[in-house]
């Protein structure tokens, strides 16, 4: 097994109770949920959270797993990865949330590129895949420097929160990831 992940900066793990609270606190956060499913994020979501992960192995199919980013400098939780595993295999969806004071500071592309090696070198992944709402401009930036290429724009596909919201459809396919390492730049 290939995890824990430890990159320069922080540590790709499994949720652990201690994380618990952390996780409520910044998910709780309004700039953080504004593109997220949840409007209010308790400990109590938190806890529903862990008892469905605590069982799951990484890679299984058909299933979402939620790994913590911890900080290695002091062991802060400071957001956390989502991968959906399926196709038999061969695809995985990526989601992220990341405590709104660690962000802007190349965390999430430091954890985000390390999962993505993870996932072609280790797993065999053929394509990995994120939605996006099309307002969060931070997920939208970071997945094109990261080397995602926008394949959709779903208009009004979704009732969220209220209001009817456009998606991107953004996918990495292993061919070009395994090709951007060997260009120059």
């Amino acid at each position: 097994m290939a995890l824990p992940l430890h990159t320069r900066r922080l540590l790709l793990r499994a949720l652990i109770p201690a994380d618990l609270p952390q996780l409520a606190r910044y998910r709780n956060q309004p700039e953080v949920a504004r593109f997220q499913s949840w409007d209010h994020y308790t400990l109590h979501d938190a806890q529903k959270l862990y008892a469905q992960q605590c069982s799951l192995a990484f890679n299984s199919e058909g299933t979402w797993y939620q790994l913590a980013v911890e900080r290695l400098k002091d062991g802060a939780l400071i957001g956390d990865l989502g991968i959906h595993f399926f196709d038999e295999g061969r695809q995985a969806e990526l989601g992220m949330t990341f405590d709104l004071q660690y962000q802007k500071q190349g965390y999430a592309r430091e954890a985000i590129n390390n999962l993505i090696a993870l996932l072609f070198n280790e797993f065999a992944r053929h394509r990995l895949t994120a939605v996006v709402d099309t307002r969060n401009t931070s997920a939208v930036n970071l997945l094109e420097k990261l080397g995602f290429r926008r394949e959709a724009h779903f208009r009004q596909n979704i009732f969220f929160k209220g209001e009817w919201g456009d998606e991107y459809l953004y996918a990495l396919l292993k061919s070009d990831y395994l090709a951007s390492l060997s260009s120059p730049g």
